[in-house]
């Protein structure tokens, strides 16, 4: 594997200029640290031992390269002395304000990946599309960038990373709905969906159509189309996720999205029945999704996780209420590090304890 540690080579990669059509590092390869348990076709997971992955997103925001650098070597350096055995990264490989270009949300993030000593599970941000129709975004049409990160990261049934892990996508390989993926170790589900901030793509009003941009009312209806559309394969994708965790009776489920779905409501002291689920509606780019989630925790018997980032605040909670007011026991979310914080989670995965899932906040200074 590629270990990194030297700053000049950080910055060389971090300023490095190739092609994004060679998709570095996407090969299955035979790995030892999984030979070790399992190997990469043991769908069924029946080979049991504590996994340790990163959770982590929403990072290197810096607008100056030489900061941005400094902060991609210290994150990959501290995740490389962890001998993880796999990353999850939950969207925005940029900031909210940057341009869109092929560099940046391509061949740098494969720069990126291909750093860490462990393959990654990628799940897409929308700073990395969605929002990219924002003029200091370069006014890019977000479709096309979405079709281009299909290409470019989903064109192989397996992870991101040098030496990758193999996965089932829900569409053809670099084709629409590619990056919807999952795979299993451990006898827990891993699974990754495109459900993004800024309303999951739906444009339910004027603000989020023409907000800091040039989009015409076609676009924007363009765009709620798209939702549309991968809206209900997200949710189909997602029960068909469940259901096989059901029929395997996988000890846990974990759910990887970029957005924060339940931004900006409090939570607490009746917030989640009183403020939260009021609000959603139709014009709401993420009730489906929540909803279809919550039938699904309350049937299954294992642990469910929903990790995520969109907010920057990094958080470890228990957000999901029955009727009769009692916190739901086998749902957790954590919301990862993000923005200027470049620190990341480190989650334990043990089928065989309580939790199934268990954390360790990794703080960089």
């Amino acid at each position: 594997m590629l270990t990194l540690s030297k700053p000049l080579v950080f910055a060389a990669l971090a300023a490095l200029a190739l092609p994004v059509t060679a998709q570095a590092g996407n090969d299955v390869s035979s790995s030892a640290k999984w030979d070790r348990g399992y190997s990469h076709h043991d769908d069924r997971g029946d080979h049991h031992y504590r996994l340790k992955v990163a959770l982590w997103g929403d990072e290197f925001y810096s607008s100056d390269p030489a900061e941005k650098a400094k902060d991609i070597e210290q994150t990959i350096s501290s995740m490389n002395a962890h001998d993880l055995d796999f990353t999850i990264f939950v969207g925005d490989t940029k900031n909210g304000s940057s341009e869109c270009t092929d560099q940046a949300i391509g061949q740098d993030v494969i720069n990126i990946f291909n750093s860490i000593d462990a393959p990654t599970m990628y799940s897409l941000g929308d700073n990395e599309w969605t929002d990219c129709h924002r003029t200091n975004n370069g006014s890019y049409d977000p479709l096309e960038r979405l079709a281009f990160l299909r290409t470019v990261f989903f064109s192989k049934n397996t992870t991101q990373g040098l030496d990758p892990i193999r996965v089932q996508r829900q569409g053809e390989l670099g084709q629409a709905y590619s990056e919807n993926s999952r795979f299993v170790k451990n006898n827990v589900e891993f699974v990754a969906l495109n459900v993004i901030g800024s309303n999951n793509n739906l444009v339910a009003t004027d603000k989020q159509c023409y907000n800091k941009s040039n989009r015409t009312a076609a676009d924007c209806a363009a765009a709620t189309a798209e939702y549309q559309a991968r809206n209900a394969m997200n949710i189909a994708w997602l029960k068909d996720s469940f259901a096989k965790a059901k029929a395997h009776h996988y000890a846990g489920i974990l759910i990887a999205i970029q957005a924060d779905v339940y931004a900006p409501i409090e939570l607490s002291d009746g917030g989640y029945a009183d403020n939260f689920l009021p609000t959603l509606d139709a014009n709401n780019g993420y009730s489906d999704f929540f909803h279809t989630l919550i039938d699904e925790t309350q049937s299954f018997d294992g642990k469910v996780l929903l990790v995520h980032g969109d907010s920057h605040y990094f958080r470890i909670d228990k957000p999901m209420v029955d009727a009769d007011g009692r916190t739901r026991p086998n749902f957790t979310r954590v919301e990862v590090f993000g923005s200027a914080d470049n620190s990341w989670v480190e989650m334990t995965v043990d089928p065989s304890s309580e939790n199934v899932f268990d954390f360790k906040q990794v703080s960089l200074p």
